[in-house]
């Protein structure tokens, strides 16, 4: 990413950011989001010089936010937005209507332990499957469709 970044400035090119989107594998926990954190080694190995560079240009740090992953069907009407009972974190005394806003309060709290809170989290790319294996019930098209306009179909 710094390479990239020299060339272009170097070429005389300064108006495009340099990042790259990470999987929310990167977390050791996500729940509750205000005691979440990235793996051990990732987070002051990989992640905080990344988080450095992204705070030096000024470029945000993307992230892929599925909630379909650890599907629980339980929570499915929390993962796909639609009314539910939600999630209260008692550590930080917020509450959760949506599993996607719940991964991105993680994402930030993992980044403020490691002293980041001031770079921007963008969600590069999400959704919802609409076909899978035969042990995943929940990749159907209406669920696919409830996740990406928020209405069951």
């Amino acid at each position: 990413m710094r390479t990239l970044h020299k060339a272009l400035i170097k070429n005389g090119i300064t108006d495009i950011k340099v990042t790259t989107p990470h999987s929310l594998g990167i977390f050791e926990s996500a729940e509750p989001p205000s005691l979440a954190k990235f793996r051990p080694g990732w987070d002051v190995g990989v992640l905080a010089p990344m988080l450095q560079f992204l705070r030096e240009t000024k470029s945000p740090f993307m992230v892929n936010p599925y909630p379909y992953f650890g599907f629980d069907p339980k929570v499915i009407d929390f993962d796909l937005f639609r009314p539910n009972n939600g999630y209260y974190d008692r550590f930080s005394k917020r509450s959760y209507t949506n599993k996607f806003d719940l991964l991105l309060d993680a994402v930030f709290m993992s980044m403020k332990r490691l002293g980041y809170a001031d770079v921007d989290i963008v969600a590069a790319k999400t959704g919802w499957p609409s076909i899978g294996e035969t042990f995943e019930p929940q990749s159907t098209v209406a669920n696919a469709a409830s996740y990406m306009i928020g209405e069951e179909v």
